[in-house]
C-alpha cells in the first residue's frame, strides 16, 4: 500500500472510531474524575417552592394525537394554578383545531396560526404572552409521564442551570424494524448527553422534553431551529444545560427505516442551519461546548466521507490478506444493508444483524443528503411527520 493511502485509512479509520467510540469513552473517563465533585455540588433541597410552569405544544395536523397529548397534559402530577398549557395549531388544516376544544376545556389556552410557517414560528407567537417562569417545550406525540415536570424543574433550583433536557423513550405497537434502530440510537445519544451534562452542559436535547428559563428564551428567526436553539443561548448566557434522566416521555417510533431516513435527513439540515446561525450571531460559546458540537455533531455527520475514504483505501491495498479481508469485511457488511433496504421495500420483517447494518447505512446516508440539502439551500422551515409515529 502506497503511504498516502495507508494514511488515509488510518486516519478515516481513526476517526470513524472516535466519533462513536472514543468520545463516548473520553467523556465516561473524564466524567468519573468529577464523579465526587458533581455529587457534592448536587444538593437540591426537597421542599423549595415549585415555580410557575408554560407547557408549549406545537402543533400541526395532529387530529389522530392532539386529544391524548392534552389529556396527557392535564393530567400530569404539577399544581393546576402553577401550570399554564398552551396548545398552537400551525395554520393545521384538517381536525386538530376541532380536537384540541373539545379535548381542552378551561385550563388549556388555544392559539389557531391562520398559516403554516413551522415550529419555532409557533414559539414565537406565543412567547411574548407566557406566564411561566420555567417554559417547557414537548411535541404533540410525545407523552409524559405523570413526574415529568416535577423531575424538569427540581434541577432548576441550582441558579448556575438555565436548561434541563428530559429523556425520550421510543415505542413501537407491532413489528419491530425502525423502532430497534432507534431504540438502540436513543440509549446510546442518552449515555452521551448524560455523561456530557456531568462534565458541565450539554449541547444536543430533543424537541419533544426540555425546560428552560423564561428569561433566557428569545425570539428566532423561521429558519432556525428552536430546539437546538435554545440550549446555545443558555450556554452563551454563562448556564448550564443538564440532562436528566428521570423526566421522561414516550413516543411512537418510526415503523420503516425509511421514514427515519427523511426525518434524519430534515435534523441534520436544521440542526447545520441553527449551528452556523448561532456561530454568526451569537456571542462566543464555552470552549468545551465547541468541542462538544465538534465531537458530538460535525464529526458525526462526516462519518459517511470517513467510510468511504477507508473503502477506497482498502482498494488501493495491493491485495494483501490484511487489506483484503479488510475490504471483505466491509463488502459483507454493505451487502447486508443492501439486503436490509430489499427486504424492507417488500415489506418483509429483517433479522437483527441485516437490520443493524441497514439502520447504520440509512443514518449515515441520511448525513449526506442533509449536508448536501444545506448546500443547496433546502432548510425546511415545515415538515411532514411519518404517519406511523402518530
Amino acid at each position: 500500500m502506497s503511504p498516502l493511502a495507508e494514511w488515509v485509512f488510518w486516519g478515516c479509520a481513526g476517526m470513524t472510531l472516535y466519533s462513536y467510540a472514543g468520545y463516548p469513552v473520553l467523556l465516561a473517563l473524564w466524567g468519573s474524575l468529577r464523579a465526587v465533585k458533581e455529587k457534592e455540588e448536587d444538593g437540591t433541597a426537597v421542599d423549595a417552592p415549585l415555580p410557575r410552569l408554560s407547557l408549549i405544544v406545537p402543533a400541526y395536523n395532529e387530529e389522530q394525537v392532539i386529544a391524548r397529548k392534552i389529556r396527557n397534559s392535564l393530567e400530569l402530577d404539577y399544581p393546576e394554578e402553577l401550570l399554564e398549557i398552551v396548545v398552537v395549531s400551525d395554520g393545521s388544516n384538517d381536525a386538530t383545531e376541532s380536537a384540541a376544544k373539545a379535548a381542552a376545556g378551561g385550563r388549556v389556552r388555544l392559539v389557531f396560526l391562520e398559516n403554516r410557517r413551522g415550529k419555532t414560528a409557533c414559539l414565537n407567537a406565543v412567547l411574548p404572552d407566557l406566564r411561566g417562569e420555567i417554559l417547557v417545550f414537548t411535541d404533540a406525540n410525545a407523552y409524559f409521564r405523570a413526574d415529568a415536570l416535577r423531575s424538569l424543574v427540581r434541577r432548576f433550583q441550582d441558579p448556575r442551570i438555565g436548561c434541563v433536557m428530559g429523556q425520550l423513550e421510543y415505542f413501537r405497537e407491532g413489528p419491530l424494524n425502525a423502532s430497534l434502530g432507534e431504540g438502540l440510537y436513543w440509549r446510546y445519544e442518552n449515555f452521551i448527553k448524560d455523561r456530557e451534562s456531568r462534565l458541565g452542559s450539554t449541547i444536543v436535547g430533543n424537541g419533544a422534553i426540555y425546560a428552560m428559563r423564561r428569561a433566557l428564551c428569545a425570539t428566532l428567526p423561521e429558519r432556525v431551529e428552536a430546539d437546538v436553539a435554545n440550549p446555545l443561548l443558555a450556554l452563551r448566557a454563562g448556564y448550564r444545560v443538564v440532562f436528566e434522566r428521570t423526566a421522561r416521555c414516550q413516543e411512537r417510533a418510526a415503523s420503516t427505516v425509511r421514514e427515519e431516513f427523511s426525518r434524519k435527513t430534515r435534523i441534520i439540515t436544521n440542526q447545520i442551519t441553527t449551528y452556523l446561525h448561532g456561530w454568526r450571531s451569537l456571542s462566543p460559546l464555552p470552549a468545551m461546548a465547541l468541542f462538544q458540537i465538534l465531537s458530538h455533531k460535525v464529526l458525526r455527520w462526516m462519518v459517511p466521507f470517513f467510510l468511504a475514504g477507508v473503502f477506497v483505501s482498502c482498494l488501493a491495498g495491493g491485495g494483501g490478506p490484511f487489506w483484503s479481508t479488510l475490504l471483505g469485511l466491509q463488502a459483507l457488511f454493505y451487502g447486508m444493508a443492501l439486503a436490509g433496504w430489499i427486504l424492507e421495500s417488500r415489506g418483509r420483517s429483517l433479522p437483527k444483524q441485516i437490520f443493524l447494518s441497514y439502520y447504520f447505512c440509512a443514518v449515515n446516508a441520511a448525513a449526506v443528503k442533509g449536508i448536501a440539502d444545506f448546500l443547496r439551500g433546502r432548510h425546511p422551515v415545515v415538515w411532514e411527520k411519518a404517519a406511523s409515529t402518530r
